[in-house]
């Protein structure tokens, strides 16, 4: 357990945290593909909760966790991570992207202060974020004469693109995993991130010829809907939809964690018991209501320009399979581009099987290898 082999670097804490899950993972960075040695995901109870009683919640839930897999680690030989990277999704985070435009009389050189105007231009637009809660702020596509450009220093153009991102953070909970991973790593630096952030740059990595695209990523209480184009968020809405709700709605008064069971075996096939079948029904049943809360956010999103069909979703593994025939077979055409259904796929930790590996002791998990991969590509620009 915790075995890493020598002259690959210094592990680190890579955590991803949502509103109803902890994922926690010991990574080696620096090279493709990353290296997950072990990790873990703990998930909370379910059960209706306030958001600050959600907060203190998953700060202890994380507290709980974190320990017990340093604690295992450190009983095996390891030292301390070198420093620890924290993901924090929705609703902890908010996060918008705004482009600016711009011709040259005749062709110019770009330069870091070329970008970095035009950068300034773009943030400058309104915002509904916290200005006193900035977490990030920085450039995410440049692109010139109408391109994409990885490398725009130095290159020659008539015309610039530039579109920049940045998000926010709740204030409490920054204190409370700021404090908690002091505690755990104390004097090792820590790196907080957005969750959508952390998506998008994945995906403009994964999939850089998808230039359109909506995102559905479904939390415990709530599903984060943007839409994507040439990598800058052209709408955005959330519905009071994830995994918690789904499962109240199909749990027919038994435990919800005896649904989750059921719905693991559901996702490999393995499921054949009258129990089942009934959750099949429950599931069946439950369509109509889900598709009127998805179709009241898709109707706001389609009332400012429609949607693409190209559509990733990232869900847990016990839903992912099922979500992905609803959004695939139910008729939310009258909502897209080309009034067609949506064309789905689901981000899955196969999908970077190339990117990330995980070693005997890590579970693959999407959450943990979108936030390893992601901080990755973070410390290479």
């Amino acid at each position: 357990m915790f075995s890493i082999k020598r002259g690959v670097g210094k592990p680190v804490l890579i955590v991803d945290i949502g509103d109803g899950s902890v994922g926690v993972s010991l990574v080696t960075l620096g090279h493709t593909p990353v290296q997950v040695h072990a990790s873990t995901r703990a998930t909370l109870p379910f059960e209706d909760r306030t958001h600050e009683q959600i907060l203190a919640a998953i700060t202890n839930l994380f507290k709980d966790t974190a320990e017990k897999f340093l604690k295992t680690y450190r009983e095996k030989g390891g030292t301390a991570p070198s420093a620890a990277h924290v993901v924090l999704r929705a609703p902890w985070t908010r996060f918008r992207t705004a482009r600016a435009d711009g011709a040259f009389e005749k062709e110019q050189t770009i330069t870091k202060d070329v970008i970095a105007r035009f950068a300034k231009q773009a943030l400058a637009q309104p915002s509904e974020l916290d200005r006193s809660s900035i977490l990030e702020a920085g450039v995410m596509q440049v692109f010139l004469n109408g391109y994409p450009t990885g490398n725009p220093l130095g290159k020659h153009a008539s015309s610039i693109s530039v579109v920049a991102f940045e998000s926010d953070i709740d204030p409490a909970m920054k204190r409370a995993i700021t404090d908690e991973v002091a505690a755990l790593l104390p004097d090792r630096p820590l790196s907080l991130h957005s969750g959508l952030r952390a998506l998008l740059i994945v995906m403009q990595e994964y999939l850089p010829e998808l230039q359109r695209f909506f995102l559905i990523d479904l939390g415990s209480a709530t599903t984060a809907c943007a839409v994507v184009r040439r990598d800058a968020i052209t709408q955005y809405a959330a519905a009071s939809e994830g995994l918690a709700t789904i499962l109240k709605r199909v749990a027919s008064g038994g435990l919800p964690e005896e649904t989750m069971s059921l719905l693991r075996m559901l996702a490999t096939d393995t499921c054949s018991s009258s129990a089942c079948e009934a959750l099949k029904d429950s599931l069946a049943r439950a369509e109509p209501d889900l598709v009127r809360a998805f179709g009241e956010v898709f109707t706001s999103l389609a009332g400012v320009r429609r949607l693409p069909n190209a559509t990733i979703l990232v869900a847990p593994l016990e839903l992912s399979q099922w979500l992905h025939g609803f959004f695939s077979r139910i008729d939310f055409s009258q909502f897209t581009t080309t009034t067609q259904p949506f064309i789905v796929e689901t981000l899955t930790p196969e999908h970077l099987r190339d990117s990330v590996s995980w070693g005997k002791e890590g579970v693959p998990d999407t959450g943990i290898a979108t936030a390893a991969f992601s901080v990755q590509l973070m410390q290479s620009t």
